[in-house]
This record gives C-alpha cells, sequence and structure tokens, in this order.
C-alpha cells in the first residue's frame, strides 16, 4: 500500500486524508508520463532516473537525452577505469548508451537505473579487454613461431621500471575481473570504483545489504586467487 500522504512519482505533491492503492499510484504515474510526451513545456532534468527511463520505455527520446547528460561523465569514469585507456572508454561509453538505449525494455522499476546502466557499461568494457587479451596472445604466439626468428622486436620504451610495473599490475587487475559473474562485478565495480556504501548499492539493485556482502565478497575471493603472486610481490 503506497503512502496515504505522498504520491510516489511526484514532486512532493501530497493529498491528506487520502490513500491510495498501488493500482491508483501506477495510473496516476502512467497519466503523469503520457502527459510528458504532449507538447508541454517539461524541465526534463529535474525528474528522476525513474520517471526519466519510464518515459524512454513509452518512446519518449528526450527522457534519454536527459539521461546521458546527467549519466555519461560516470559511464565514461567506470570504462575509463575497466580499460584503462581513453579510446577504448570513449567506444564503451558511446556502445553502453546505445544500449540502454536498445534495451531499455528490460529495465525494471525494482532496481536503479544508474547501477543498471554500469552493469552495461561493465560487461562492454570486459568484453573490449577480453578481446585485447586474445589479440595479444595472437601476436605473443606469432611473434614465437619457427619462421619469425627475424621478426622485428618492439623497441623498448622510455618508461621506468616503476611505470611499467604498475601498469602490468593494472592490466591484471582489469583481466581478473572477467573471472566475477556479472552480479559480482557490478557489486565490486559500485564499491570500488563509485564509492558507494553497501546500503545504498543494495538500495539501487533492489536486494539486502546481506546479498550486497556476499557478492562482493565472492568477488574479492576470486581477485585474491587471481592476484594472489602480485600480493606475495608486494610483501
Amino acid at each position: 500500500m503506497a503512502d496515504p500522504a505522498r504520491i510516489p512519482g511526484t514532486s512532493g505533491f501530497r493529498v491528506p486524508g487520502v490513500r491510495f492503492s498501488e493500482q491508483g499510484v501506477n495510473l496516476l504515474k502512467e497519466n503523469r508520463v503520457s502527459q510528458m510526451r504532449q507538447d508541454v513545456p517539461i524541465d526534463w532534468n529535474s525528474l528522476d532516473d525513474q520517471t526519466l527511463a519510464e518515459a524512454l520505455k513509452r518512446g519518449d527520446e528526450r527522457a534519454l537525452e536527459a539521461l546521458v547528460r546527467r549519466h555519461q561523465g560516470r559511464v565514461y569514469a567506470v570504462a575509463y577505469r575497466l580499460t584503462g585507456n581513453r579510446e577504448d572508454a570513449l567506444d564503451v561509453t558511446q556502445e553502453s548508451l546505445l544500449k540502454a538505449y536498445r534495451k531499455i525494455h528490460a529495465w525494471q522499476p525494482t532496481g536503479g537505473f544508474l547501477p543498471w546502466l554500469l552493469r552495461l557499461t561493465a560487461n562492454q568494457a570486459i568484453d573490449v579487454v577480453r578481446k585485447r587479451k586474445r589479440r595479444r596472445q595472437e601476436r605473443l604466439e606469432e611473434a614465437y613461431l619457427p619462421d619469425s626468428e627475424h621478426a622485428p622486436i618492439e623497441p623498448a620504451g622510455h618508461d621506468t621500471g616503476v611505470a611499467v610495473h604498475a601498469r602490468e599490475i593494472d592490466e591484471r587487475v582489469r583481466a581478473a575481473l572477467t573471472v566475477l559473474s556479472e552480479s559480482q562485478r557490478t557489486v565490486f565495480v559500485l564499491r570500488h570504483y563509485e564509492g558507494l556504501q553497501l546500503s545504498d548499492i543494495a538500495a539501487e539493485l533492489g536486494c539486502t545489504v546481506g546479498s550486497v556482502k556476499v557478492h562482493l565478497f565472492r568477488a574479492l575471493k576470486k581477485l585474491q586467487r587471481e592476484l594472489g603472486d602480485l600480493h606475495d610481490v608486494a610483501h
């Protein structure tokens, strides 16, 4: 049963003494979004994510523009952290926003829009990292073929040993993220890249704090197994 004093999805609109059923609340929200599609001036930037996503579901692309303006910076930040370079991060950002548009009907209001969008971003970035890893492996295999004895060797860079080692660690961490399940990776990204509290992650994903803790614990255990040698070197 909805709050008798406030209609969810409205900007503080209250009806004292009136209790709305869930069906009534949903009808009011649908009517509200329907009104948005008419030629009525709307401050799209003032609407919350859920209202915008529901409007986008109904085909109003003005909602998409508002969502892109609001979240493209965070999408790029996650993409960059996971891919490690600007060019790939830009490609991942563009593809993730396009996927959000194409798959908006798969989004459910039980979970926040931003975690869903960042989940798409993380999956897209991991795909890029996997492809890059395969390409690197193919180049290594080609370099060690018997007929490649006289193949040119890439010149050494001018980076210091510390910088090279730091880059290698970053690359190892990104590669290790590919072993996580989608849920584990989403929780890990929201916690360690976005800095959200466990309770906030639970609210955004529409699950319990206990579930978030389980996903995070399993993610960290898997990463420990994948990166255990780095821990030994560091100590």
